[in-house]
């Protein structure tokens, strides 16, 4: 079951990642400003944030196996759409859309079905493997785009190579995974109402939020910093973009297990600020062998190595306040912190636009970062409550 939703994450990570570095080759062939490029992105995210709780909801009623499967199904139709016919912006941006619509049940599924069969003790190691397909997701999505482009002369192609483990990702889920629900039905919307209102949860999902903004302003627009601004290649600035995922292989699972014995809140309000740190310095380096460290830096506490241990952090929220009610509560922290997916690259883009550089966006997201901290600390460690 782990390792067929690890393979799951990898490829929804790469068939969205893998356009990161086509933004400027997009943007150069449509003959569009990096405002709408980055709209692109946005596109994809908004209909994914806005999927994550009516998916939970769902799979809380009628089952993560079922949910994920039709999802997913939309998902690939998205990604082989963009391929066939992604030849002008509107298409674009509507397979982009169509992508993310079906994307957006994967996470309440997956993390649904985590931690309601593992045990609290575990919540954090599990949720750091699963991170490891995300991970390897971006690496993989960002490290052949560039040079499927360059074989192919076109932006379309790398997409339509992306789809086919897309849709065989649909037989393994169907061979693997089990179906979780709640024996006595989808809980009531009282039991919801007191979930959504809870301001523990708000905090860990702004915090979160604040860490992800940072991440998506230098996956997204990361390839073009090192392109225009550092002098890469196309090929070598998603490449080098990618070792944020890299790191972030060890760092998330390490982060886990470490919550798991000494508590969510300690670990994340070491991390947090150390990924905003990282994300600092990267404005600052020059030549290669810098900015390659500094990559790595960030990846070991960015979104994929932090992002385990504040859903772990929901899990013992929500099993011991809002019992019957996990999808909808991953759902829910999913749809907050991924919109900074939809906020980031058009916010980047336009700071890029107005200044001529990426350096103003890419401090906009460390200072986040910074500020997000700041919640994480007036939060309960329900690990520590626990072991109390």
């Amino acid at each position: 079951m782990i390792v067929v939703l690890i393979l799951g994450w990898a490829v929804l990570y790469a068939d969205r990642t893998a356009l990161y570095p086509l933004l400027s080759v997009i943007a150069e062939t449509l003959g569009i400003s990096s405002a709408q490029a980055g709209s692109i992105t946005s596109a994809y995210f908004l209909f994914y944030v806005l999927l994550q709780i009516p998916s939970g909801l769902a799979a809380d009623r009628w089952g993560t196996k079922r949910v994920l499967l039709f999802m997913f199904a939309l998902s690939g139709a998205g990604i082989l759409g963009f391929g066939l016919f992604g030849n002008t912006f509107s298409l674009l941006l509507l397979f982009s859309a169509l992508h993310g619509l079906g994307a957006g049940a994967y996470y309440p599924c997956c993390f649904g079905t985590i931690l309601a069969t593992v045990p609290p003790e575990k919540r954090g190691i599990s949720s750091g493997f699963i991170g490891m397909g995300m991970a390897l997701g971006i690496l993989g999505g960002m490290a052949v785009s560039g040079p499927l482009y360059e074989f192919f002369g076109h932006y379309r192609p790398p997409f339509l190579v992306l789809a086919v483990p897309t849709v065989l990702m649909l037989f393994a889920f169907i061979r693997f995974l089990p179906d979780t629900r709640n024996s006595s039905g989808s809980p009531s919307l009282s039991v919801y109402l007191r979930l959504f209102k809870d301001r523990d949860i708000w905090k860990i999902n702004m915090a979160t939020f604040c860490s992800l903004y940072g991440f998506w302003a230098a996956a997204t627009w990361g390839p073009t910093f090192l392109q225009a601004e550092r002098g890469f290649s196309l090929s070598g600035s998603g490449l080098y973009t990618g070792l944020i995922a890299l790191s972030a292989l060890p760092g998330g699972v390490l982060w886990g297990r470490l919550s798991d014995r000494f508590g969510r809140r300690k670990i994340a309000s070491i991390v947090l600020p150390a990924s905003g740190a990282a994300l600092f310095l990267l404005t600052r380096a020059q030549g290669a062998p810098l900015i390659v460290s500094t990559l790595l830096l960030f990846g070991i506490f960015s979104n994929t190595a932090f992002s385990p241990v504040a859903v772990s952090w929901i899990g013992d929220i929500v099993s011991k306040r809002h019992p019957g009610s996990m999808s909808a509560a991953v759902g829910f922290f999913n749809a907050t912190i991924m919109s900074s997916a939809v906020i980031a690259p058009l916010v980047s883009g336009f700071l890029r636009d107005v200044t001529g550089s990426l350096v103003p966006a890419i401090l906009a997201g460390a200072a986040l970062m910074f500020a997000g901290t700041v919640m994480l600390l007036l939060t309960p460690d329900t690990v520590r409550e626990r072991a109390e």
